[in-house]
């Protein structure tokens, strides 16, 4: 079966501009459109301070140290000539203080590194979002911005789908 072109009721040349415009809005002009849109809206930057707030949530809370009275620099405060004596009593509190410290370094560097990638994971979610949404964002910009599907419309819902979704999973600094 052999299709005659003289029998299509429109132009075969305005078939291959429709095709040719719908490629163009596919593969360039959607794309762009919907990465000015992310960048207009904030969201990597909105997406960022999310994830850090939630990272801050997972802090642990800082130990209680029981103020115990340093016996050595009371008794010093009273007596400054026994200074020598009071500097071999120990503080009975300064190895609570010492480990409070080290855990409290260890768990600002612990959310300090999974911070650092906050940004590759709200970078791999806008991604996400424009190529699995690549049609809805041709159809959006090769209408002129006049039909606007739901995804795009709802552009922060599907942002936040994509971030939470097993294609970003991986990437450093992951996870809401």
């Amino acid at each position: 079966m052999s299709i005659d072109a003289s029998t299509i009721p429109f132009s075969p040349i305005f078939v291959v501009a429709a095709v040719g415009y719908a490629a163009v809005s596919a593969l360039i002009s959607g794309p762009e459109i919907a990465a000015r849109e992310i960048a207009y809206s904030n969201w990597q930057e909105t997406c960022q301070a999310n994830l850090a707030a939630d990272l801050q949530s997972t802090r642990r809370p800082e130990q209680v140290i029981p103020q115990v009275p340093d016996v050595g620099n009371m008794l010093c405060s009273f007596y400054p000539e026994l200074s020598d004596i009071c500097d071999m009593i120990p503080d009975p509190n300064a190895g609570a203080r010492a480990a409070e410290e080290h855990l409290r370094a260890a768990e600002d560097a612990r959310l300090r590194q999974a911070a650092s990638g906050t940004a590759d994971h709200c970078a791999c979610a806008s991604q996400v979002y424009i190529e699995d949404q690549r049609l809805s964002l041709a159809l959006y910009a090769g209408s002129g911005r006049l039909i606007t599907p739901a995804v795009v419309k709802d552009r922060n819902a599907a942002l936040s789908r994509a971030l939470d979704g097993p294609a970003c999973a991986s990437v450093t600094g992951g996870g809401s």
